[in-house]
């Protein structure tokens, strides 16, 4: 068995390995992969409702009977992602890696941490493996990251592309059209911008920054009390967020 550590914390990875007398351990027994299974399912459940300590303790549980799951990795690095410890996440991520059959989900989640990591180079050449696997059912995720990677690399016409895309295997994907309308914004194409953030909205109602985008533009085509009523939306919808905070300076401006 071969060791990994993580700062004062180990991860193990599973490691087959042969003597003289032949196959000595490969692979978890039936009676630990289900205990990890269990560990797992549980730490999800502490992941939806934030209790992220548990959810820590839960996975490791998970690694404990079955070191090198990627599945178990990757649920580690969200918990770390959730709580904001970008660096320990991206360390879950590579060990989860290290199976050379990594699941393409497993790639796109760590291309949406290297987008916050600001690496989109990265990000795009990540997401683009999943790709490659012509089983992953969910290739929409993966062009949404590539093409806000290249928006954010201000490549719009790339960005463009593979938002559309993404569009086309999920018309109904409420990112993909909030960050085809910034490209359209960035482009000066208000009317497009304002229909795809529109889109966005009624994708997820509940979506303020795509209420805030929508404003913006709204604000450059002088339609003030429509942008008025978009920065009043996102007060309700998230009260306490930064989006809120911009919300209500924008409609101090608008106030006579």
């Amino acid at each position: 068995m071969k060791h990994t550590r993580f700062r004062k914390r180990s991860i193990r990875i599973a490691t087959c390995f042969m003597s003289a007398w032949g196959l000595i351990s490969c692979g978890p027994s039936q009676e630990h992969r289900i205990r990890a299974d269990n560990s797992y399912r549980t730490a999800q459940q502490y992941l939806g409702g934030q209790s992220y300590l548990l959810a820590e303790q839960e996975i490791r549980k998970s690694l404990d009977n079955v070191p090198g799951d990627p599945r178990y990795f990757e649920l580690l690095a969200l918990i770390y992602q959730a709580q904001g410890r970008l660096k320990h996440a991206d360390e879950a991520y590579r060990a989860a890696l290290q199976d050379k059959d990594v699941p393409p989900s497993v790639l796109v989640n760590y291309s949406s941490l290297l987008l916050l990591q600001e690496r989109y180079d990265d990000a795009i050449s990540t997401a683009q493996r999943a790709l490659q696997d012509t089983d992953y059912d969910k290739p929409a995720l993966a062009h949404t990251n590539i093409g806000l990677a290249y928006l954010k690399k201000a490549s719009l016409s790339q960005a463009a592309e593979h938002l559309r895309s993404a569009l086309d295997y999920q018309p109904a994907l409420p990112e993909a059209h909030h960050n085809l309308g910034l490209v359209y914004a960035r482009s000066g194409e208000y009317n497009e911008a304002i229909l795809s953030f529109r889109e966005a909205i009624r994708t997820r109602p509940s979506y303020p920054e795509a209420y805030v985008s929508l404003a913006q533009v709204l604000l450059e085509e002088g339609r003030h009390q429509e942008a008025r009523n978009a920065f009043e939306r996102v007060i309700d919808l998230a009260p306490d967020s930064n989006f809120a905070i911009a919300s209500r300076r924008q409609l101090q401006r608008l106030t006579p």
